[in-house]
């Protein structure tokens, strides 16, 4: 009567045990499933903000491409006129009417391709004609316009960025001669917005520039004149490829002034985006402001939560598993002591 009690008791007990073992088994493997796919979460994470860093910086180089390649176009189309030798005696004669006559047709041209900046700086470094503002002349550029200054005395050409009276442009400075005499200069600025398009559409990166007014130090301003472009404290948006985008982000402070390039990331409407943000600097080699583009990364969210989805159910499948098959397994391996005892 007592051994068959004390089989009883072995057969009950074996399934509880056999239980106890794959439950045990799968909680470790399942433990070692957890840490993997943290370990991978965390892999994840570094290879998508490596990514989102190696597509900003490469923002970054094409922005500074496209700079450099519109200061060439301005500069060419500078020295287009400056070797014209009529052009060159109207200057040095300071004839202002001549000039507009035998330069406005190319302006007129110049100015439907995004190039709105084209005038003639005398050799006592004062604008003698602005044909994009003939009524605005005889101011003395000298303490305001340091690529004049640069071209006027060393008599070579110059590029850059630089502030003006009419605003912030990519410039290009030739020289002109009057024979072997030094007449003076003259220049063609390029919009930033058409050179901002350009990048965007290699990119997919909205950008913007964005100035500091301590920095900046523009001209004076008459009573009339508007600030070119929106003003958040300090800043202004001078120009941009998307107003809405650029807005949110200086209103929620995430386009910091900076000295270094840096590549951040910021939220919009839930969508993960990367932030770039370098420094704009001048002719002069002073900081004016700051080059802010942004792109989207949501692809590289839902492939990131997809692959994490995938990875959680292919580890509660596993554990699942392993719970049932040690189960049995366990039972088999009992099984036979259960029998001898």
């Amino acid at each position: 009567m007592t051994l068959a009690i004390d089989g009883l008791r072995q057969r009950r007990t074996r399934p509880l045990g056999a239980v106890r073992v794959g439950l045990a088994t799968s909680l470790v493997l399942a433990a070692g499933f957890g840490a993997m796919v943290a370990m991978m979460f965390s892999v994840q994470d570094e290879m998508a903000a490596h990514d989102r860093d190696t597509q900003m910086v490469a923002v970054s180089q094409a922005i500074t491409a496209a700079l450099d390649q519109a200061g060439r176009f301005a500069l060419a189309q500078a020295e287009i006129a400056a070797r014209q030798p009529a052009v060159g005696h109207a200057l040095a004669t300071g004839n202002r009417a001549e000039l507009m006559r035998l330069t406005a047709g190319t302006y007129g041209y110049l100015r439907s391709q995004a190039v709105p900046i084209f005038g003639f700086h005398s050799a006592d470094m004062k604008y003698l004609l602005r044909l994009h503002l003939p009524e605005n002349f005889g101011d003395d550029l000298t303490k305001i316009r340091p690529m004049v200054l640069a071209a006027n005395r060393g008599r070579r050409s110059q590029v850059g960025l630089e502030i003006g009276v009419a605003g912030t442009f990519v410039r290009g400075i030739a020289v002109v001669q009057d024979g072997d005499q030094f007449a003076g200069s003259v220049e063609a600025g390029l919009n930033l917005e058409p050179i901002l398009e350009q990048v965007k559409a290699v990119t997919n990166a909205d950008i913007a520039i964005v100035l500091s007014q301590s920095l900046a130090e523009p001209p004076p301003r008459g009573p009339n004149d508007k600030v070119p472009g929106k003003v958040f404290g300090d800043l202004i948006l001078f120009a941009s490829t998307d107003e809405p985008v650029f807005d949110a982000l200086l209103r929620d402070g995430a386009a910091p002034q900076t000295r270094s390039r840096e590549v951040t990331e910021h939220s919009f409407h839930g969508v993960s985006h990367g932030v770039l943000a370098q420094p704009l600097i001048d002719f002069s080699g002073r900081m004016i402001g700051t080059i802010v583009a942004v792109k989207s990364f949501a692809y590289q969210n839902q492939q990131k939560h997809r692959t994490r989805t995938e990875l959680i159910a292919a580890a509660l499948v596993a554990s699942i598993l392993a719970f049932v098959t040690f189960s049995i397994l366990a039972r088999l391996i009992l099984a036979p002591h259960g029998t001898r005892a």
